[in-house]
């Protein structure tokens, strides 16, 4: 009778089971709003890039690493209206490249493991940003992109993508400290050699030097000089 029981138990248990999983909905993709629909872009997307409005994403605890849980668009540490305030500026734009060596590229999930591990965070324009903070909080300093056109990153195939370079680069208008953000810049590229190997280039694709850097500083800090002398005689 004992047996009975629990046979007819476990009957109506296992009965239990399965309608209850019949009928519950089905599980959300949590990430369907966070993970952006990146892709290759088409020459039509291309051509309309000065359209693009980049999505503000929700936050996600486990996006932080991507940097997909800030509801903040990518924004330069100086206010609008300071940009405004010295428009016939000239501008500095510091650009470095990191290159794989011969018959080599960097790809797939090492390369996303490495440019997360050097506070690279993804964000708008589908390319990497360093924020003023490693944990993606705070401005940006400056932005790292592919060297192979379109430039822009693939998430959601990062296990087959592939790229021979990659190129760093900030605007002196868009940070309040050029000269700390080239330090930055240069860390962050000493880390990127060291996890993956390569050659650092300047902007001219010659081999990076010392003496390239000295010109970099001096003309970040000719900058710096013409800035300040325009905000004291405006």
């Amino acid at each position: 009778m004992i047996i009975l029981s629990l046979v007819f138990l476990a009957i109506m248990l296992t009965g239990l089971f399965f309608y209850v999983r019949q009928n519950r909905p089905e599980p959300g993709n949590r990430y369907r709003k966070t993970k952006p629909a990146v892709r290759l872009k088409t020459e039509e997307e291309n051509n309309a890039e000065n359209n693009y409005q980049p999505a503000i994403y929700p936050k996600k605890d486990t996006d932080d690493a991507l940097g997909l849980n800030s509801n903040e668009t990518v924004v330069s540490l100086k206010t609008a209206n300071q940009q405004k305030s010295n428009p016939a500026q000239p501008d500095c734009i510091v650009v470095l490249y990191l290159m794989a060596t011969e018959d080599s590229v960097y790809s797939g999930y090492e390369l996303l493991q490495a440019l997360l591990s050097a506070g690279m965070r993804f964000g708008a324009q589908s390319i990497f940003h360093r924020h003023a903070h490693k944990d993606g909080r705070g401005g940006v300093l400056f932005h790292c992109a592919s060297a192979t056109a379109p430039g822009t990153f693939d998430l959601s195939k990062m296990g087959a993508f592939s790229c021979k370079g990659l190129s760093l680069f900030f605007s002196a208008n868009d940070v309040d400290e050029p000269l700390s953000t080239l330090d930055c810049l240069l860390e962050t590229i000493d880390q990127l050699v060291e996890d993956l190997g390569g050659h650092v280039l300047d902007d001219k694709h010659a081999l990076f030097t010392k003496e390239k850097m000295i010109t970099y500083r001096q003309q970040l800090r000719a900058f710096e000089t013409r800035k300040t002398t325009v905000d004291m005689f405006p």
